[in-house]
């Protein structure tokens, strides 16, 4: 037989109250409210009473949302120049680090900064030894001082030509002293390298397309560190704040809970859902949150001092909280009560009990029974 088949017997049977050694039958009926119950029926359905008593009630605060890369480690790539996409080595989803070739690009841009720079690289060596020649002529006295000095300025502004035409190639992602190695008639091309290591999580880039300087040809994120976005009620703003502490669950581990803080609250509230935009930061070494995956983000406000019961001795009727409040041995008394701020396994009772007042934390549903039991045999 069942221990529920047992408390349905039970509740069914005339109810008597113990006196020494003989047993007397209870009063027909019990004020309204109140079920009272010997020994040992509070034995047999393992009735159990907790006094209301302060305690710390740390409330929970669930919440929807979504995880998304770090906005501050996301980079857009673009080429250094226009040209033709000759290869693409790298795919969506791979993961790169810094300095991996994403896309080769044929560019004439480079074959133009490469002349540029060996032209004036020639150009500052023939201006060097014009300027060194005037100068020792000057001293032989075989030429005008303003005939130096015009050498001078001359191989002054090549050695400035040369340097913007170094940072060219260098902005072009070349190696300046590599210019002029390219074999003839093969067309110069451009490596675009990944600047930080993560994962390619867009590419719009495929071999034969036309590309410009400003053309986005991958979108690359550090995925070590995420972000998950969520929706905080208007109501419940004020349970919100700077630096607490927030834990987050993902469909594809439920078990596991990844623990971050609140970085950022939104000051819009949003028109349509009335709710407004909080940030959790969290560590994703193990590349276990995936952006765009739904998340369940659970808020812990600061604890609070306040008069707490289980949340086990809470029974509803309607909009209506109540509890069974224990007035005497075997004598247990519905009364209802006003509720604060809930965690996982205490409530805040804001009125309706007193400190040390004992109410039923185990068994409080079975009370609720014979009460309705009984409310419904008097209406009959």
């Amino acid at each position: 037989m069942t221990r529920r088949f047992l408390m349905a017997a039970l509740l069914t049977l005339p109810v008597f109250v113990m006196t020494g050694a003989r047993a007397a039958p209870a009063p027909e009926a019990a004020p309204s409210g109140e079920v009272r119950l010997t020994q040992d029926q509070i034995k047999l359905i393992e009735l159990a009473t907790e006094p209301a008593q302060p305690g710390t009630i740390s409330p929970e605060l669930l919440l929807n949302g979504e995880v998304m890369p770090d906005q501050n480690r996301i980079v857009d790539i673009l080429p250094r120049s226009a040209g033709i996409v000759r290869d693409v080595p790298r795919h969506l989803g791979d993961t790169v680090s810094t300095g991996d070739t994403l896309a080769v690009i044929e560019s004439s841009t480079i074959a133009e900064a490469e002349a540029n720079y060996l032209t004036a690289r020639s150009k500052l060596a023939l201006m060097q030894a014009r300027a060194a020649r005037e100068a020792s002529l000057r001293a032989k006295r075989i030429t005008s001082e303003q005939e130096y000095q015009v050498a001078r300025q001359a191989a002054e502004q090549a050695a400035v030509e040369l340097r913007a035409a170094e940072r060219k190639l260098t902005l072009l992602g070349l190696d300046p002293a590599k210019a002029g190695e390219m074999p003839t008639g093969v067309s110069p091309r451009m490596p675009v390298r990944a600047p930080i290591d993560g994962t390619l999580i867009e590419r719009r880039v495929n071999v034969g397309d036309q590309v410009s300087d400003s053309t986005p040809l991958f979108r690359l994120a550090n995925l070590d560190h995420v972000w998950v976005i969520a929706s905080v009620f208007a109501r419940d703003i004020g349970k919100v704040a700077l630096g607490q502490p927030a834990s987050v669950i993902v469909e594809g581990y439920p078990e596991r809970r990844f623990e971050g803080k609140v970085t950022w609250i939104s000051d819009i509230v949003d028109q349509q859902t009335r709710t407004l935009k909080i940030r959790v930061e969290l560590d994703n070494a193990e590349h276990m949150l995936r952006p765009g995956s739904f998340a369940g983000v659970t808020i812990r406000p600061h604890p609070a001092n306040v008069l707490a019961i289980p949340v086990s001795a809470v029974q509803r009727q309607k909009d209506q909280a109540y509890v069974f409040v224990e007035a005497a041995p075997g004598v247990f008394r519905k009364r209802p009560v006003i509720l604060g701020n809930r965690g996982r396994s205490r409530v805040e009772v804001v009125s309706g009990l007193q400190p040390g007042e004992k109410v039923v934390s185990q068994g409080a549903f079975t009370l609720r029974a014979e009460l309705e039991k009984s409310s419904f045999a008097s209406a009959e």
